[in-house]
C-alpha cells in the first residue's frame, strides 16, 4: 500500500512533542533495529549465538540507535565490535554498549595510529553484519578524510583466506551485510566519490520515509529502505511523495457499479495515429478499450478508425460527449488535432498528453492563458521528449542526459514550468504535480522497453481518467479532482501497465495482457502478481 515520503525536517517536527512529554523514541528505534539486524543474521548463519556485528558509531543518535541495538544483539550471544570515529559519541548508547560486554576501538583520526586502523579492517573483514550509524540527517555531505580512507581501504581490500589467516580471522567468508541506521551516511546524489562511502543492503529508517531516501540517485547507497512507525502520527498532507504498488492498484482500481451505465463509467475520446503511424492509433484505442472504460471515442482519420473498427466494433466515431482526451500517440494530423481543440476550447475535459502533441505545452511561456489552461493536464514524455520541452520552457538546451541524472528534480521542473502533471516514463516513472508532490509507482518489468508501450500507457491512463472524472461529475459534490489525487490515479495507470508488461514482450500482447489484468481487477476482486 501507499507510502508517504516526507522532509526530514516535518519527522523532526513530529518527535518534538513526543520527546517533551518524555516519550523514549530511542528505545523504540533501537529496539526495532535490532529485531531486523537479528533477521538478517539469522539469515546468513541460522542463529545469532557466534555471530560478528561491527558498529560505526558517530557523535549523533544514529549512533545512539546503534549502540543500543548493539548492546541487544550482544545480550543474544552476537561478538560485537563498536568503532567510534568521531572524539564523542552518544554517551547512553556507548555506556549500554559497555554494560554488554562489547569491544570498543577508538580511532577518531587518521592520527589514531596503524596498528588501531588494522585492527578496524581486520574485525571488517571477518564480520557478518556492519551497522552504519556515523551520521544521520544533519551531516550528509562528505566524510571526514580519516573514515573516507578508512571505508576506500575496506572496500578494497580482500577478505582474508584460510591461506593466510587463523580460523578465528576466517569466521565469514561472505562480504558482510550492511544496514544503513535511518539514512546512510554522507548520502549525497550528487557525490563522486562513491568509492569512499558506505553502501548498504538495507536502511532502516525510523517514523516515516525520508524524501531524500527516495531518490533513484542514491539507490546504490541506500540498498533496500524500510520503514519502522515509532508512533509519529505523520500528516499525510505534509508529505512530498507517494510511493505506489499493486495493493494500491488491488485497492483503487475504479471499478464499475452495479447501478452504473456507460457513461457513469466514462467516456474516453482517442486522438492517435495517422497515415504514417496507423499501429499506435490501434494500440492507444485498444488499450483503452481494455480497460473497462464506458465508452471510447475513435477521433482521427478515417483510416485510423476503420484499422480500430475492424479490431472492436464498439468504439464510437460519432462527435459527442467526453470525459478525457488523449492527444497525440502516432503524431495525428494537424487537421484533428486541430479539430479536437475546438471541441474542446469550452469545457474543462482532462486531456492526456503524448507524443508529438507535447509541444502544445512548451509552444508558450506557459499553458496559462491557452486552452490547456481550463482543465487537467497530464503530460507522458520519455527523457528526450522531456528534455525537449524543458528546453523549449527554459529557452535553454537541456539534454536527455540531464534529464536521466536526476528524473525527480526535471519532472518536478517541467511540471512546475508548464502547470502540469508530468509522467516521466521510464524504468522508475516519476509522476510530478505542479506543486512538487511526486507520485513513484513501483518499478516495471525490462520488457516494456519496445516500441508502442507508450501508446498503451497513454490509452489506459485516458481511461482511467475518463472513468473517475465521469463518476465525479455523476456524483451528487461534482467537485474538482484535486491535482494529487489525479496524480496518484495515473499512479495506478503506471501500475497497470507493469501488470500487463510482465505478460507480454511486445505492445502487440501488451494490449490484450491488459484487457487480462483489468479483467482480474473488476470481476476477480484483486490482481495476483
Amino acid at each position: 500500500m501507499s507510502v508517504f515520503a516526507y522532509p526530514s525536517t516535518v519527522i523532526v517536527e513530529a518527535e518534538r512533542p513526543l520527546l517533551e512529554a518524555g516519550v523514549d523514541l530511542m528505545a523504540r528505534a533501537s529496539r526495532a533495529l535490532a529485531q531486523f539486524s537479528t533477521d538478517v543474521l539469522r539469515e546468513r548463519r541460522g542463529q545469532i549465538f557466534g555471530s560478528r556485528v561491527c558498529v560505526f558509531a558517530g557523535p549523533g543518535n544514529n549512533a545512539g540507535d546503534a549502540l543500543f541495538a548493539a548492546a541487544a544483539l550482544a545480550r543474544r550471544g552476537a561478538h560485537i565490535t563498536v568503532v567510534t570515529l568521531f572524539d564523542h559519541t552518544h554517551d547512553e548508547g556507548l555506556a549500554a554498549a559497555r554494560r554488554a560486554g562489547v569491544d570498543i576501538i577508538g580511532c577518531p583520526s587518521a592520527g589514531a595510529g596503524v596498528h588501531l586502523r588494522a585492527d578496524v579492517l581486520r574485525e571488517l573483514h571477518r564480520c557478518d553484519l556492519v551497522l552504519d550509524g556515523i551520521l544521520g540527517t544533519g551531516g550528509r555531505r562528505g566524510l571526514p578524510d580519516h573514515i573516507a580512507s578508512l571505508i576506500r581501504d575496506w572496500r578494497h581490500t580482500a577478505a582474508p583466506t584460510t591461506s593466510s589467516a587463523t580460523a578465528a580471522d576466517t569466521h565469514s567468508t561472505l562480504a558482510p551485510a550492511v544496514i544503513a541506521v535511518d539514512v546512510p551516511s554522507d548520502l549525497s546524489p550528487d557525490a563522486t566519490d562513491a568509492e569512499d562511502r558506505i553502501h548498504a543492503d538495507h536502511t532502516v529508517t525510523f517514523g516515516g520515509l525520508k524524501t531524500e531516501l527516495i531518490d533513484p540517485r542514491v539507490a546504490a547507497f541506500t540498498g533496500t529502505v524500510h520503514v519502522v512507525d515509532i508512533g509519529l502520527g505523520l500528516d499525510e498532507n505534509r508529505a512530498t511523495a507517494e510511493l505506489v504498488d499493486t495493493a494500491d492498484l488491488n485497492a483503487d482500481f475504479p471499478r464499475p457499479q452495479p447501478e452504473g451505465h456507460k457513461y457513469s463509467r466514462g467516456v474516453v475520446g482517442i486522438l492517435a495515429g495517422s497515415e504514417e503511424y496507423p499501429g499506435a492509433g490501434v494500440l492507444t484505442t485498444t488499450s483503452a478499450v481494455n480497460c473497462g472504460v464506458g465508452m471510447v471515442r475513435s477521433l482521427g482519420s478515417q483510416m485510423v478508425s476503420e484499422f480500430v473498427i475492424g479490431l472492436h466494433a464498439e468504439v464510437v466515431t460519432a462527435p459527442g460527449r467526453m470525459n478525457a482526451v488523449v492527444l497525440g500517440p502516432g503524431n495525428p494530423e494537424d487537421e484533428y488535432v486541430h479539430a479536437c481543440v475546438d471541441e474542446l476550447a469550452e469545457t474543462n475535459v482532462p486531456v492526456v498528453l503524448d507524443a508529438g502533441a507535447l509541444d502544445m505545452a512548451g509552444r508558450a511561456e506557459s499553458v496559462k492563458g491557452t486552452w490547456l489552461a481550463e482543465r487537467p493536464v497530464v503530460l507522458t514524455p520519455h527523457a528526450g521528449e522531456l528534455a525537449r520541452l524543458l528546453s523549449r520552457l527554459l529557452g535553454e538546451i537541456i539534454t536527455s542526459t540531464r534529464v536521466n541524472s536526476d528524473p525527480i528534480g526535471w519532472a518536478q521542473k517541467a511540471a512546475s514550468l508548464s502547470g502540469c502533471i508530468v509522467v516521466l516514463k521510464g524504468h522508475q516513472t516519476v509522476i510530478a504535480d505542479p506543486d512538487g508532490f511526486c507520485v513513484l509507482p513501483e518499478a516495471g518489468p525490462a520488457s516494456l522497453a519496445t516500441a508502442g508501450s507508450g501508446d498503451v500507457l497513454a490509452g489506459i491512463i485516458g481511461a482511467l481518467v475518463a472513468t473517475v472524472h465521469a463518476g465525479n461529475q455523476h456524483s451528487p459534490t461534482e467537485n474538482p479532482l484535486p491535482e494529487r489525487e489525479l496524480a496518484h490515479l495515473v499512479g495506478l495507470g503506471v501500475l497497470m501497465h507493469n501488470a500487463a508488461g510482465r505478460r507480454a514482450v511486445n505492445a502487440g500482447a501488451l494490449v490484450d495482457a491488459v484487457a487480462e489484468v483489468a479483467g482480474e481487477l473488476i470481476h476477480g476482486g484483486s490482481l495476483i502478481e
